[in-house]
């Protein structure tokens, strides 16, 4: 499957599984780009985009770009254990430390733990358990049992009220300034949703936090939703301006 036809996919199944959450969005969806999804004649426009946990929340690196800089790292360290064909079967679930924004050799951490779970296999029985103190600089806990299986790493991070608001304004921000784009590309009249959605991977999910029923912020759509997929909630944006105006206009 090409890049465009899994990207068009995800956004398929993150239409669909807000809408079951109770996103108030019709069946019929035709795929398309700016917006990617119209209904009903063209009358309703979609945009779907994904709310990614930002850079700021780990030392300036995105951690989705870490997540996969760690995959790397196991994965070549793997391939180099099992090069000896002597090595006996194992599979390890390793955690790393945190790197606090500083980047290290990767070839260098993979021949580390690979030199490190050869030198260690023989006391998985059929489990051994190693801290942050025992391995190499950068591996924060692993453990090594023995049995045949493919490497995992696990993912850590926090994430602070201030990260959230500014990664769900810039992302409001930068869809809005298509909005004219999408217009044009609807029937006349039509409206113009952003649906925005969250994993529930650790490195790429935020949560929906306490009190966003309280925020405010500028745009241009009609609707905008957030959906996550780990809870299986979402909850609608406010439009700060809107609400100015509608209230001007109660007031007079």
């Amino acid at each position: 499957m090409g890049r465009t036809h899994q990207k068009k996919a995800i956004e398929t199944r993150a239409l669909a599984a807000a809408r079951s959450a109770g996103v108030p969005i019709p069946s019929g969806e035709i795929p398309g780009e700016e917006p990617d999804f119209t209904f009903n004649a063209g009358i309703l426009g979609i945009e779907v985009s994904e709310l990614l946990r930002p850079a700021s929340s780990n030392y300036g690196i995105m951690p989705v770009a870490e997540e996969s800089y760690h995959q790397e790292i196991l994965q070549m360290a793997q391939a180099g254990y099992y090069s000896d064909p002597d090595a006996r079967p194992t599979k390890i679930v390793l955690y790393f430390a945190n790197a606090k924004g500083r980047r290290r050799d990767k070839r260098e951490m993979a021949h580390k733990l690979a030199e490190f779970v050869k030198a260690n296999v023989h006391g998985a029985k059929p489990i051994a358990n190693f801290g942050a103190l025992r391995l190499p600089e950068g591996f924060g806990a692993m453990s090594i049992a023995s049995e045949s299986g493919n490497w995992s790493t696990g993912e850590g991070g926090n994430i602070t009220l201030a990260d959230i608001r500014e990664t769900l304004g810039s992302a409001i921000s930068a869809k809005n300034k298509l909005v004219p784009a999408y217009r044009m590309n609807l029937a006349r009249g039509a409206k113009v949703w952003l649906l925005l959605y969250s994993t529930a991977s650790v490195s790429r999910g935020m949560p929906i936090p306490h009190g966003i029923e309280d925020w405010r912020f500028d745009f241009d759509f009609d609707r905008v939703f957030w959906f996550v997929c780990l809870g299986n909630e979402f909850a609608e944006i406010h439009n700060r301006r809107r609400e100015e105006l509608a209230y001007h206009d109660r007031t007079g």
